[in-house]
């Protein structure tokens, strides 16, 4: 089952910080059991009749996770030099940069500090340690 909706992402409750929200021309889309949001979203979009309303707080432990102190790194700058040398535009505080791990697998990461010789990086998601306090309403649904 395809779910349609509407819905605005807060952190930490319902008068936090934006995270994302939709607009009314382009409600999100997503397919019952693919895995592509929270389980506890699935479930209560799931529940819900089309057109309702909804608040649901899903506590950082039951959505990205704990903010975990291993996931920060210091790598010397020459990890960033590519055919075309050091690319600058990614050693900047807030920016992502995109990293493979031992295994190929590609992580993403956020600069926190870029020093003289070396960048530190954190590789938390950019969610962890956060709770995430959605507003939804239910557009429509469609069989996938």
């Amino acid at each position: 089952m395809k779910h349609i909706i509407h819905y605005t992402l807060r952190a930490d409750g319902p008068e936090g910080e934006i995270i994302e929200a939709t607009v009314p021309e382009e409600p999100f889309a997503f397919t019952g059991g693919s895995e592509e949001v929270l389980d506890e979203l699935e479930a209560a979009v799931s529940a819900a009749a089309i057109g309702d309303r909804f608040d649901l707080l899903v506590p950082f432990d039951k959505a990205y996770g704990p903010e975990m102190e291993g996931a920060f790194a210091v790598l010397p700058k020459e990890q960033f030099v590519d055919d075309e040398g050091l690319d600058e535009s990614v050693l900047a505080e807030g920016e992502v940069v995109v990293m493979r791990d031992d295994e190929g697998e590609e992580v993403h990461g956020v600069v926190i500090h870029v020093g003289e010789e070396e960048v530190e990086v954190d590789f938390n998601h950019p969610l962890a340690g956060i709770d995430l306090h959605f507003s939804v309403q239910v557009m429509s649904r469609e069989e996938a």
